[in-house]
């Protein structure tokens, strides 16, 4: 069996021999965390250290590509990593690019929530967002035909969702035990996915398949209460995605539909997200773009929060030198009354710095829903990035 350390060492001595004559840049990231309502035991603040490096060199028609990520935590082992979050080969390969080795791609329309970003797994520990991703040890292959573009995955080594320390942030509290797996053979259980995207007017369409582990675990408290059992289980599941995009409009659709493995048996599901984001260009006479989002979140599997949300929010975007941005989102699940307020803004310091501020805030009215478990949670970060 192929392992994913072996591809990426390897990948790595030759960015080291090779990254002399191809280009290496750099991120240094320091981040601080508040946590203003944390429970007792628990951590009040966190600091972190974050260094990215991107190198890639072309060989005639080859490239060889790296994003490798060290990470340090003062409190919180969870969130130390070192990760080749990228590190293949690509190659041409009859009439197909193919790529071995670690490599990320994200699928997906929507802005609060992307059901059919099946590929890679979350580095739920980063508390970073989308761009909390794990690399996936895989082989696969583009190529652009006549009605769009496809992509063919085999994925051959599976990665575990990262979870913080019980008494770091967010956390339920609960130490996290080994996993279980639906299929045999647990981590090394081979994932097969496909996408074929494509566009029709002002509309861009995908549609994709996947077999394979479920990338996120359904979590079920031990018979002691003293730990969360993650269990991944099996998922055969087809995708689709519509976008259309008019001058002031977009119109956005994702959805994931199949079957999912469980304790109990095998069972349907449906996740799906529609959604509307308006923007006014230049009001007021100024230089700004305001965009308006309206979602609406339907998920029937036991991994998701709740069954739907309502999501609005605004995005500001400056259009100045420093690439001024907000994005404000709030997610509301009026069945169960619990809601999540997220705010990140971002601006550039000068030509080797940037500054990213974020927020966010968990409100439940019962301490059993999933936000309830999250009441100690609340956030605040700063992260100052400097690129070299």
């Amino acid at each position: 069996m192929i392992t994913s350390s072996a591809s990426s060492f390897a990948i790595v001595l030759l960015l080291a021999q090779t990254a002399f004559a191809g280009e290496v840049n750099g991120t240094l990231s320091s981040r601080l965390d508040f946590y203003p309502d944390h429970a007792d035991g628990t951590a009040s603040e966190g600091r972190s250290a974050e260094l990215k490096i991107d190198a890639f060199r072309d060989f005639d028609e080859s490239r060889i590509v790296g994003e490798f990520i060290f990470r340090g935590d003062k409190k919180d082992s969870g969130r130390r990593i070192i990760e080749a979050r990228q590190a293949y080969f690509r190659s041409p390969f009859a009439g197909f690019d193919v790529f071995f080795g670690n490599r990320q791609e994200f699928w997906g329309k929507a802005e609060s929530k992307n059901v059919v970003d099946v590929i890679n797994q979350s580095d739920a520990a980063a508390n970073d967002g989308k761009s909390g991703k794990l690399g996936a040890p895989s082989i696969s292959a583009e190529r652009y035909l006549d009605i769009g573009d496809l992509q063919l995955w085999y994925i051959y080594s599976f990665r575990e969702k990262t979870f913080n320390d019980s008494d770091a942030h967010p956390s339920s509290g609960v130490p996290v035990s080994s996993a279980e797996y639906a299929r045999k053979d647990d981590k090394d259980a081979d994932d097969f996915a496909a996408r074929l995207s494509s566009f029709a007017g002002d509309w861009d369409l995908a549609g994709s398949i996947f077999y394979g582990t479920a990338r996120d675990p359904i979590l079920s408290v031990s018979s002691d209460g003293n730990a969360l059992n993650p269990y991944y289980a099996l998922q055969k599941s087809i995708g689709f995605e519509a976008q259309y995009t008019g001058n002031v409009t977009l119109l956005k659709w994702e959805s994931l539909h199949g079957t999912q493995s469980s304790l109990i048996g095998a069972h349907d599901f449906v996740a799906a997200v529609a959604g509307i984001e308006y923007t006014y260009y230049g009001p007021f006479k100024t230089t700004w773009d305001i965009g308006l989002i309206g979602e609406i979140q339907h998920d029937d599997r036991p991994q998701a929060a709740a069954n739907q949300f309502g999501v609005a929010g605004v995005r500001l975007v400056f259009n100045d030198i420093a690439d001024s941005n907000i994005l404000f989102l709030t997610s509301v699940d009026r069945k169960t009354d619990q809601s999540f307020v997220y705010l990140e803004a971002s601006r550039r310091i000068n030509d080797f710095t940037s500054v990213k501020l974020t927020s966010q805030f968990y409100n439940a009215r019962t301490a059993t829903s999933a936000f309830g478990q999250l009441s100690d949670d609340d956030a605040f970060n700063v992260k100052l990035n400097m690129f070299f």
